[in-house]
């Protein structure tokens, strides 16, 4: 089964920074076969000038050209020993040599949407603020990942503190066990003072900022 594809939606490929598209994926736009193209280039080799209308890679190049397309939609075969790249004026003069209202009129797409992508850039888009979490082991970073929104990051210590000036005892599940009635109505006792001392503290830090 052959996978659809069309002007508007293939990806990007880029060779020596110039856009490119390959002679298979080409052809399939094109609605022609792959030995069409290649016979139409073979029989007007003069009108093709490498570098200008074409690139031919082989050797490392196009190793690393297979592992780029390899999850495109038109990967190259291991078995490839060397591939033509069409730039923009290549794949012209294939659609003026096929001559067909197909080939024209997917070329123009091809104009508006493929190979004049790095000339028209999409606006980009307004940054938008974001927090992160890194979690260190033995003072190196291992991991960081995005904080979801909403989500507050607190240690342990402070989670306590927090806790006991909403008016908790805090006790750990083994010391709760070693705790008398009294010690715990006194930790209570406690809890209770430390509760009201922040609210009078919170109440005098707001009516100092209603002032301001």
């Amino acid at each position: 089964m052959v996978t659809q594809v069309s002007a508007e939606t293939i990806s990007l490929t880029v060779h020596q920074n110039i856009p490119v598209i390959t002679t298979e994926l080409l052809a399939q736009l094109y609605g022609t076969d792959p030995v069409r193209v290649r016979q139409n280039h073979n029989e007007n080799k003069a009108r093709f000038v490498e570098g200008k209308h074409f690139f031919k890679v082989v050797g490392d190049e196009l190793k690393s050209l297979r592992v780029a397309l390899n999850y495109s939609q038109n990967p190259v075969s291991s078995k490839t020993r060397s591939l033509i790249l069409w730039t923009e004026r290549g794949a012209a003069r294939h659609a003026k040599m096929l001559e067909t209202d197909q080939a024209w009129e997917v070329f123009e797409k091809l104009e508006d949407h493929y190979f004049n992508q790095q000339k028209n850039p999409p606006a980009p888009l307004s940054p938008k603020p974001y927090a992160t979490i890194t979690y260190f082991e033995n003072n190196l970073p291992v991991n960081s990942r995005l904080l979801v929104p909403g989500e507050i990051v607190i240690t342990p210590d402070s989670c306590l503190e927090h806790v006991r000036r909403a008016g908790y005892v805090v006790v750990s599940g083994d010391d709760v066990g070693k705790l008398t009635l009294n010690e715990l109505q006194e930790m209570a006792t406690q809890t209770r003072k430390g509760r009201e001392h922040w609210q009078k503290q919170y109440q005098n830090l707001k009516k100092r900022s209603d002032r301001l």
